[in-house]
Formats: structure tokens, sequence, C-alpha cells
């Protein structure tokens, strides 16, 4: 009787050791697609991930190139922005010619300037300046340096400048002087041209000597019947932006 409920009660582990059930194939299967649609879905995961990525770039790409070349385009306005104002600050509008003649002056379109007296090209010619100073004063111009009456020269042909030397009263030295140094400031100011006269170190150093003698009464020469004049001597000057 032992045996037998031994037997009975024991239980079977080798036959249901290995036995698989129909329960278990389906949750194996469902094991299986449950697996493939998680590995899809990280694979479509991934790719989406990479496009996006690689528009970014692509786009980030774009919009520096754009930079760039709008940066280029900026500067290469701006420097010929640049090149064109240097251009026109430094313009050169011609001399008056080397031959030191009235013809060639003229042929070469320049205008006499009294106050000057100089031949200058008509960018560095100042008309009002020229009239304000005339008409404030009275001087006259003679062939000789005794300023006799009967040698005067007619205004009409002083300013047309037929005559590169004549003689002038002592004081058309001072007023002249300043009128350089008005018709200097007033070109800066102005942002004129310049004729060359102006830029000479040598002339602006003389007009510095004149206005001191005027002080110092020195280096007066007068003659005899106490007529102190002054000689002028034309110059022929080119014209230029500075």
């Amino acid at each position: 009787m032992s045996s037998n409920r031994d037997s009975i009660c024991k239980p079977s582990f080798e036959a249901s050791r290995f036995r698989v059930s129909d329960d278990d194939d389906d949750h194996s299967s469902n094991m299986t697609l449950l697996h493939e649609d998680r590995h899809k879905s990280d694979c479509c995961t991934t790719t989406t991930r990479s496009h996006r990525s690689r528009l970014s770039r692509r786009l980030t790409q774009l919009v520096a190139s754009l930079i760039v070349l709008a940066s280029l385009a900026a500067l290469a306005y701006t420097a010929a922005g640049v090149h064109q104002l240097s251009a026109a600050a430094t313009a050169d509008y011609g001399d008056c010619g080397t031959s030191e003649t009235v013809a060639e002056a003229r042929s070469h379109g320049c205008l006499f300037d009294p106050m000057s007296w100089i031949w200058v090209r008509p960018e560095c010619y100042d008309p009002d300046l020229v009239a304000e100073f005339m008409a404030q004063t009275n001087f006259s111009w003679h062939t000789e340096p005794k300023l006799r009456p009967e040698t005067r020269v007619d205004m009409d042909i002083i300013y047309r400048g037929d005559f590169p030397k004549l003689f002038t009263q002592k004081d058309y030295h001072t007023v002249h002087c300043f009128y350089m140094m008005k018709k200097m400031h007033k070109a800066i100011l102005e942002h004129r041209p310049i004729d060359s006269y102006l830029t000479e170190w040598h002339h602006t150093n003389h007009c510095g000597m004149v206005m001191l003698n005027d002080i110092m009464h020195q280096d007066i020469a007068c003659t005899p019947e106490m007529v102190c004049p002054t000689w002028v001597r034309a110059t022929w000057t080119s014209c230029r932006r500075y």
C-alpha cells in the first residue's frame, strides 16, 4: 500500500519537465512580435532624428553662407565708397601751364586773381572773395616804381592779367597776405580745392615777415619822394583738392 501511495503522490517531473503548452507558444510568439515592433519603432525614431540632424546642419550651413556673402557684399560696397571718397578728396584740377605766359594760362582756361596775383584754375578761383577785397581797397597798378599817374594801368586790364609784372602801393602786400589767409581758411571750411600758391611754405613765411615788418618798421624801401612801392609778379599755379 505504501508503495502504491508513493507512486500515486509522487509528481511526474520527467513527463512534464520539457512539455510546452500551447499557451506558452502564444506567449513566446507575442514576445517576439513585441520585440520586433519595438525594434521597428527604434529604427524609425533613429532615422527621423538623423534626417532632422542633417536638415539642421544644412540649414545652418546655408545661413552661415548667406551671412558670409552679405558681409563680403557690404565690405565691397564700403571699399568702393571709400575709394570714391578718397579719389574725390584728392582730385587734381590741372594747372595753368609751365611756360609762364598769359596765352598759355588762358589756353588752360585759367583766370587771373588780382588779389593773389596769380593765374589760377576756375575751381580754385573765389570771385566773391576777390570782389570783397577789391571793393575795400583803392590800389593802383603802374608800370614803374614811382607810381606816377601816367603809368597807371586800367583796372579792366588788371583783371585780365595782361601784365604779369607791375608796381603798386606797399599796403597791397599786407592786404594780399590777409586775403591769402582768408582764402585758405574759407577753402578748408567749404571743402574747396586750393591753389598751389597757398600751399607753399615759402609764401606763408614771406607773408609772416611782411606783417612783422609793418609792425617793426623794417625792410621798408621807399623812393626819395617817399613813395613806397611793392613789386608784384604773377605766378602760374595748379589746383588740387587736398
